[in-house]
């Protein structure tokens, strides 16, 4: 997208842009990219409003990670993660992550406001009653105990009513039990995975600060299917923490989301780089090429 565009790279985004157009994308961002860099929730922010703009339903959800170590770390509350490296939250911790992501929630919704978004065109999480994905206990045994949680369900209808009125959906990675009264801390790719399922999202896009699958010779893999996954995976390209990531974004193609990519959020218009061209900015995941 920093290159000049010519003519015909100026026609295959218009081409591209109407074929999101009335479409779903789900965004995901998480708490790392908005703590290391000031300007990055601008840059997002930008793009999302101009998808939005041109007529295309986004739900931008965020993580806050770090941000939530930082906070229990002023209180003194240790960080504990169970053998399955996740989170494990305690109703003392849970309320200092209800706060941190409120605030977080809001400083994503003022960068869309800044950019030029009217505030009535935003439909914030921070403003609900009750988060709109239901979850349920990561630990069974002691849901009281431990607020960490698993997405179960989502309330589409309020979903669906709020991007038909033209809004921009901005989501925090909290649930809400069965209960209707028990909050649960979720992660935030499992989060935006179920949101985008049930959405049928034509795309999920997990904005990190990597610009996708590598191959031998470290240059970036366009595309790629469970045929060619699996190849790389047995010929040792694919390996370490990108193997879950690569499993985890093929699930979610078979289950019904259109493709799910992987892009370096850091990159100049990163986003509309990957959905309005036909190379790409990040490794896209589908069903089959």
């Amino acid at each position: 997208m920093s290159d000049p565009l010519s003519l015909g790279h100026i026609a295959e985004m218009m081409s591209e842009l109407r074929a999101y157009q009335k479409r779903t994308v789900v965004v995901k961002i998480g708490g790392n990219s908005i703590a290391e860099d000031d300007l990055f929730l601008s840059k997002i922010a930008r793009q999302v409003l101009f998808l939005n703009t041109n007529g295309v339903r986004v739900i931008l959800i965020h993580g806050g990670g770090p941000q939530i170590d930082t906070a229990l770390a002023d209180k003194n509350i240790e960080t504990e993660k169970d053998d399955a490296g996740r989170r494990i939250t305690s109703p003392k911790a849970m309320r200092i992550v209800a706060r941190v992501m409120k605030e977080i929630n809001k400083q994503v919704v003022n960068s869309l406001i800044e950019a030029g978004c009217p505030k009535d065109k935003i439909f914030a999480a921070f403003r609900q009653k009750h988060p709109v994905v239901e979850a349920d206990s990561l630990d069974p045994s002691n849901p009281k105990g431990n607020c960490s949680g698993f997405p179960s369900d989502v309330k589409t209808s309020i979903l669906e009513r709020a991007l038909r009125e033209g809004k921009i959906v901005v989501l925090h990675s909290m649930g809400i039990g069965a209960d209707g009264k028990q909050i649960y801390n979720v992660n935030g790719d499992d989060y935006a995975a179920i949101v985008a399922r049930h959405m049928r999202a034509k795309r999920l896009i997990l904005v990190t600060n990597v610009s996708g699958v590598l191959d031998r010779n470290r240059e970036r893999i366009a595309v790629i299917d469970p045929l060619t996954a699996k190849q790389l995976m047995e010929d040792g390209v694919i390996t370490g923490g990108m193997v879950p990531k690569v499993e985890s974004a093929l699930v979610i193609v078979r289950q019904g989301v259109g493709g799910v990519a992987i892009i370096d959020g850091f990159r100049p218009w990163a986003i509309l780089g990957e959905l309005l061209t036909h190379q790409g900015r990040g490794t896209l995941f589908r069903a089959r090429i």
